[in-house]
């Protein structure tokens, strides 16, 4: 059978975008009894070579692609009843793939959650009231005859059996009318729960129906005005409408009812608080930036702020404001972060505003909790959602508001394919949906900067702070000049200033923030004998010492092993832990302030049992006395009892061999000396360092925002690099370090002959700053161009198909 006459004979054919590093979609010819359901967005089960795999159907084409000479292989099944995938988030995935140079089944995986059941996983089976129906038409009677003879079937195989065009009409039908039990994909314990909706019909005709009862019209009127389904509970408890309210209004046929699995309660993942709050009234300069984004998010176009001002300044008031707004309009909300660990505090204060109508969406969600919140804004119940950078894929309707906090933050660039920017792309899709995008950070990228320069921008600047009224006061420690310095190779200093400052905080019953940006024991345990750190055997670097578990773990590709009580190459019981992560400032914390409750927070911690929701709960409730962590500490969270916050070594950041080594720095420092003083007592923020005059950190300790960026960018601008021009990044990864090296130099030879090349600078090929992680030797080479689109184009054209040993970068964040 030609291909003309298999696509005739069956269905047409369906475009596949699979989960594997292919530069296209694949070609499968549709059979006619999955006809009805190949759509594009819905999820199809297909053959790869000898291996079956989900993908994504993302075109319908009338005929196969000319260079296809075989006959093409089928579908096997259709997953999903309904497209999976609005048409925005198609067009997003489509744009991501051809910016980030990623293939499209790769980002579509990353938009859609991990074993997201389908509609074929749900299970039907007879009651006694469908197996004693009298079938009078033979579609019926075949359905009941094959859940008679087979029982409790999956959807997928009715389809497969009897599959005809108004199969899941009859379906529903049945089991409105009590028919058919319907089993939906969930654990053995999921609960369900009587629902009801009110069908599309003349709204006056429905209230007619209600007669002389008030509580029907108000459930009518309610569920109207909710345009979504509501539980029994949800109703009663709205408008008062009693179970035999409800109960005749469905014999009338003005309600739907049908069951639902019970939500389930993520209130583990936010703090605790979840009563209404008190309206918080805005100063002058909150009310005018309210004011312009109320506007913006109402006039239903595009439009892109930056929200600006000093940590503490109040500005997640002011997006919660423009929130507000654009659900009166009946638009949704997503509220990006770029930590987990800034979502529970969030998500307390946005279901204080606006109750159940939010959802989180991130991957410390257990499965069956994810699917749940992916699927109640799927279905229009959630309007609001907060997550980190993979929320930008929400399936929200009528997306109105985008908010991207901490805009700087380099988490927003995930470090795997795709190497999508959350923030980039939160600015794509509020133009595609016509909604309004607001960058938030006190320390802006500067990105964001020459952006609000250069006018793209709309710039809302909030110029007073909350609580005290005034920035904490700085206080250096040069520790250059610090008596004894640290007993040992890397250790942390306590300064005398600094102990004494804490001591003083803990006794007027204050509360302290510590960062040390590195976690576990300490970096490495060597031997004093024979000098041996145990380095990792595929990344050549020492593991980090976890004292708590007693394990040496590698940072860089995970692997892990019990720490050795002798040195395993020489057997001497000489092995000493040199330098210090969190785990050792909590120890030394511990052994200085005795009487101190002290807790950590860091990523070890976001694995523990409560996650980082439990510490910061606990530190909000003033059970803990001091905090220390690595740069989660920093960002975003408002303790009004922190009175005294200090960097133990400012310096972490500033010899990394990375262009943006400063920035971070910068934003890094400034952000913690955000956390004191946002109450009425005033805040001191400690700065220990041994570079007391680097322009960043004299930035920082002067709070002189436009001094820091002066100098920033007239770096950036001398040498070429963001945001006054565009960087790729490319990095070859190879077991045998010749090959990997012969091979970069290829790309780097053919980007530097190629005709897109003038106007492009190169740097390289070299490698690697962290030249072998994982096993393989790590080759990199940049190109910067004033055009994006000109650097881009050069990159698909050296690399125009994926590759396993091939990373390529666009728009860096990393370049370790």
């Amino acid at each position: 059978m030609g291909l003309d006459s298999a696509g005739a004979a069956g269905g047409g054919f369906a475009e596949v975008a699979v989960p594997l590093p292919l530069p296209d979609p694949l070609t499968y010819s549709v059979p006619a009894r999955w006809s009805g359901l190949a759509r594009v967005g819905v999820r199809a089960r297909v053959p790869v070579g000898k291996r079956r795999v989900t993908g994504w159907i993302v075109g319908l084409p009338r005929r196969p692609p000319a260079e296809v000479e075989t006959q093409l292989r089928p579908i096997e099944s259709v997953v999903d009843l309904k497209p999976v995938l609005p048409d925005d988030l198609m067009e997003i995935a489509r744009f991501a793939s051809s910016y980030y140079a990623a293939p499209i089944g790769e980002v579509l995986r990353n938009v859609i959650p991990g074993r997201l059941p389908g509609w074929g996983d749900a299970r039907a089976e007879l009651t006694n009231r469908g197996a004693l129906y009298d079938c009078r038409d033979p579609k019926s009677q075949a359905l009941q005859r094959l859940l008679l003879d087979r029982g409790r079937l999956a959807l997928a195989t009715i389809w497969e059996e009897l599959g005809e065009a108004t199969l899941f009409d009859r379906i529903e039908s049945w089991r409105e009318s009590g028919r058919i039990r319907l089993y939906e994909p969930g654990s053995r314990s999921s609960r369900y729960r009587a629902a009801v909706e009110l069908p599309a019909g003349d709204r006056d005709a429905q209230l007619q129906a209600c007669g002389r009862s008030p509580k029907g019209r108000l459930a009518v009127e309610y569920l109207a005005e909710l345009n979504r389904p509501a539980t029994l509970e949800e109703l009663r408890t709205r408008t008062g409408a009693s179970a035999a309210v409800v109960r005749r209004l469905v014999r009338l046929g003005v309600l739907r009812s049908f069951t639902q699995i019970e939500t389930m309660d993520l209130a583990r993942h936010r703090l605790a608080g979840d009563g209404e709050t008190e309206p918080i009234e805005l100063r002058p300069d909150q009310l005018v930036a309210a004011d312009d984004l109320v506007a913006a998010v109402r006039s239903g176009q595009f439009g892109s702020c930056f929200l600006g001002g000093m940590t503490g300044s109040g500005k997640t008031e002011v997006y919660l404001q423009a929130a507000g707004a654009a659900l009166e309009e009946d638009r949704s909300v997503i509220v990006l972060v770029p930590e987990i660990a800034l979502v529970p505090a969030l998500a307390r204060t946005l279901k204080q505003r606006f109750g159940d109508r939010v959802a989180l969406l991130h991957s410390n969600l257990g499965n069956a909790e994810r699917h749940q919140e992916w699927e109640r804004v799927r279905g229009g119940e959630c309007r609001v959602v907060v997550g980190p950078r993979s929320a930008v894929f929400a399936p929200v309707r009528n997306l109105g508001l985008i908010v991207v906090d901490e805009e700087q933050d380099a988490a927003y660039k995930q470090d795997t394919r795709p190497r999508y920017s959350g923030r980039d792309l939160a600015l794509v899709r509020a133009r595609s949906c016509a909604a309004t995008a607001v960058l938030v950070s006190a320390t802006p990228s500067l990105e964001t900067r020459l952006n609000v320069e250069r006018s793209r921008y709309r710039h809302l600047r909030l110029t007073a702070r909350v609580g005290s009224g005034s920035l904490p006061e700085p206080i250096l420690v040069d520790l250059r000049r610090e008596a004894g310095g640290p007993r040992r190779p890397g250790d942390v200093t306590f300064s005398a200033l600094l102990v004494d400052q804490i001591t003083h905080s803990l006794e007027r019953g204050e509360q302290v923030i510590l960062l040390r940006n590195r976690r576990g024991y300490s970096p490495q345990l060597l031997c004093r004998a024979c000098g041996e750190n145990m380095p990792c055997r595929d990344c050549g670097l020492p593991k980090s010492f976890h004292r708590r578990e007693r394990r040496l773990i590698c940072h860089y590709c995970g692997v892990r092993e019990d720490a050795p009580r002798l040195c395993p190459d020489c057997g001497e019981d000489a092995l000493q832990p040199i330098g210090a992560g969190t785990e050792r400032v909590e120890e030394e914390v511990q052994e200085r302030f005795p009487g101190a409750v002290v807790d950590v927070l860091d990523r070890d911690a976001t694995r523990r049992v409560g996650g980082p929701a439990a510490v910061l709960e606990r530190f909000r409730g003033g059970r803990t006395q001091i905090l220390i962590g690595t740069q989660m500490v920093s960002k975003g969270h408002h303790f009004p009892d922190v009175a005294l916050a200090a960097v133990l070594t400012a310096d972490s950041y500033l010899g990394f061999p990375d262009f943006r080594a400063a920035e971070r720095s910068y934003a890094l420092l400034t952000q913690l000396a955000g956390r004191a003083g946002r109450g009425e007592r005033p805040g001191r923020f400690v700065v220990q360092t041994y570079h007391p005059d680097h322009y960043a950190i004299q930035a920082v300790l002067n709070g002189d925002d436009e001094a820091f960026a002066s100098h920033e960018m007239r770096f950036r601008r001398v040498f070429h690099y963001p945001p006054f021009t565009r960087m790729v990044q490319l990095v070859i990864r190879d077991r045998d370090r010749e090959r990997g090296w012969r091979r970069i130099r290829e790309l780097a030879g053919a980007a530097r002959a190629h005709v897109l090349a003038p106007g492009v600078r190169f740097s390289g090929p070299a490698p690697a700053p962290f030249e072998r992680l994982k096993g393989q030797w790590r080759f990199q080479f940049l190109m910067r161009s004033a055009s994006g689109a000109d650097v881009r184009r050069l990159a698909r054209a050296i690399a125009p198909a994926p590759a396993a040993d091939l990373t390529i970068d666009v728009d860096p964040q990393d370049l370790m």
